[in-house]
């Protein structure tokens, strides 16, 4: 799985906290990752009310093979809290949908032959 990780301006793009996102996206994803060819995360400030503190949302965007991307976001204190949580959101979203795959006996696609 090729992982792509972006951050804002705002945010300090270390290579601890880049390397530790990806660690934490393929552990997340569990048995899901086997299944998935791509993932984008977007690490970004949120700083519409001014005069509260920051909101720090994590954007994960996967490819599952042959399927159209999904998306979820995920708002927090920590881009540690929110990575986990949006990983663990997709991770669910991705069980559903590969249950269901399977329970038809195949592979739906949203995708049609050329």
């Amino acid at each position: 799985m090729e992982i792509l990780v972006r951050a804002d301006r705002h945010v300090r793009a270390r290579d601890d906290l880049l390397s530790s996102v990806g660690v934490e996206v393929v552990a997340g994803l569990g048995q899901c990752a086997n299944r998935v060819s791509s993932a984008q995360v977007h690490l970004f400030t949120d700083s519409n009310d001014r005069t509260g503190p920051r909101e720090l949302r994590c954007l994960l965007e996967v490819r599952p093979h042959e399927h159209a991307p999904l998306a979820v976001i995920h708002a927090a204190v920590t881009y540690d809290d929110a990575v986990r949580r949006a990983t663990a959101d997709m991770r669910g979203l991705l069980e559903r949908m590969f249950r269901r795959i399977d329970a038809r006996g195949g592979s739906e696609s949203v995708r049609r032959p050329a």
